[in-house]
């Protein structure tokens, strides 16, 4: 049995190659981060020597009641919706970003999402601050950024761990 190819069935085949090599892999893939990210929530997150904010309170002699009112208070003292609202991320394919706060240029730099898209690194010429990526689709933004610091924050002699996380959510 001879094996038998037209001209046709070779043009056919190659046009076939053509079609399916020059897809979407060809076209670079642009970040779902690339674009304008809207505030939209926060979240803080207060741990003394390991232990919810609360349950710190209570185990130094607060009630329920008054250690919830006292980590509300702490909270309210670090951030509130407002210190948010009005900023938006943008975020270009080129690496650059800018912070704008109610329309106004707060910080600029460069970007790099890091390690499987789960970190993101700003780059300013003032500093260079990572946060963690919790959240990253086509139309939602949610990143974290951690700080502890050691210190007799309550005046009683002893040094406490204080660990502060802040999430920031943005919607594009």
């Amino acid at each position: 049995m001879k094996l038998k190819i037209s001209f046709l069935q070779v043009l056919a085949m190659s046009l076939l190659l053509v079609v399916f090599s020059c897809g979407e892999k060809d076209e670079p893939r642009l970040s779902p981060i690339v674009g304008t990210w809207a505030y939209s929530s926060y979240n803080l997150d207060i741990a003394i020597n390991g232990q919810p904010i609360v349950q710190f309170l209570q185990a130094i002699g607060a009630s329920a009641q008054e250690a919830q009112e006292a980590a509300n208070e702490i909270k309210d003292e670090f951030f509130s919706d407002e210190d948010f609202e009005g900023t938006e991320l943008i975020f270009d394919a080129n690496g650059n970003y800018e912070i704008r706060q109610n329309g106004t240029l707060d910080e600029s730099g460069t970007y790099e999402l890091l390690e499987n898209d789960t970190k993101l690194r700003l780059t300013s010429s003032e500093d260079v601050t990572d946060f963690t990526v919790r959240q990253l689709t086509n139309n939602r933004l949610g990143i974290s950024f951690t700080e502890e610091e050691s210190d007799d924050f309550f005046g009683i002699g002893l040094p406490v761990l204080v660990k502060v996380e802040l999430e920031l959510n943005f919607v594009k």
